[in-house]
């Protein structure tokens, strides 16, 4: 599909319609949601996660190696402005 913005919203209907808990607001904070979904119901979400959480690693290492490679070509003066244009809060 050629759409800019994908949305899962499977474990979240779940969630209103009041079959499973929401995970502890640290986990939450701490992005670690989908370990406790897995604690949850291990039987139907390890299938999930052992497939697409290896190829979203692959992206992630791919991706930063591939822009490591771009800024190496880049000139010095080119990447200090674009590194203060992007300071993270």
């Amino acid at each position: 599909m050629k759409v800019p913005f994908y949305m899962g919203v499977g474990g979240a209907f779940d969630i209103i319609a009041g079959r499973t808990k929401r995970a502890p607001v640290w986990m939450q904070k701490s992005g670690l949601e989908w370990c406790y979904r897995i604690y949850q119901e291990p039987r139907r979400m390890w299938k999930r996660y052992a497939k697409t959480n290896p190829v979203f690693v692959w992206m992630v290492v791919r991706e930063y190696f591939r822009l490591k490679a771009g800024a190496e070509r880049r000139p010095k003066q080119e990447i200090e402005i674009i590194s203060s244009s992007h300071k993270l809060d």
